[in-house]
């Protein structure tokens, strides 16, 4: 699954299980794809964190507007930062 998150004000973004952050600011833009496991993949909005959790089994990926790659862990592309 790939969806787009488009930040309306300034937010971390927090991905499970790897505890990885990446801050947003207001206008910008944030690609995110699930890559295997089940279909249980979950997205929650909770104070000033947009939490963002892998579905079981699976990992996630995202990218910036730009196409640079974001670290979110072992799965990120060799490029990520």
């Amino acid at each position: 699954m790939r969806f787009v998150v488009r930040a309306d004000r300034s937010i971390v973004v927090a991905f499970e299980p790897t505890a990885a952050e990446h801050r947003l600011e207001p206008g910008s833009v944030m690609t995110v794809e699930w890559f295997g496991g089940g279909d249980d993949g979950m997205v929650s909005m909770e104070a000033e964190y947009l939490v963002i959790a892998a579905p079981t089994g699976g990992y996630t990926r995202a990218w910036e507007s730009d196409g640079m790659e974001i670290y979110i862990g072992a799965e990120s592309g060799s490029e990520a930062h």
